[in-house]
């Protein structure tokens, strides 16, 4: 049986990683927005004055939904939904869970 050159055995772990790196670059540049709708072309940088106001006072969690995601398709501030649902954990959103967007 041959055995594999030492470069070739970190080929696919470096792809890998390659990968991942490009889709956070694409997401975080706002190339990976969730709702598939037409987002405005990004003029710089925002400040919390430039927050669109969607009208809803609550957000239902859908399954791949994060925090930051459901912050972008909203436009409330991610520092804002966790002062809005104390005790909220990021970490562990469920799918059928109702988020406050407003008070």
């Amino acid at each position: 049986m041959a055995s594999k050159s030492p470069s070739a055995r970190w080929l696919a772990p470096l792809a890998l990683v390659l990968a991942a790196f490009v889709t956070v670059v694409i997401i975080a540049s706002g190339g990976g927005s969730a709702s598939g709708g037409d987002s405005a072309p990004a003029t710089g940088a925002t400040t919390p004055t430039q927050v669109k106001t969607t009208g809803a006072r609550f957000y239902t969690v859908h399954t791949g939904d994060t925090l930051t995601s459901i912050s972008i398709d909203t436009g409330v501030a991610v520092v804002t939904l966790q002062q809005l649902n104390p005790g909220l954990d990021t970490q562990a959103l469920q799918p059928g869970q109702r988020l406050r967007l407003r008070s």
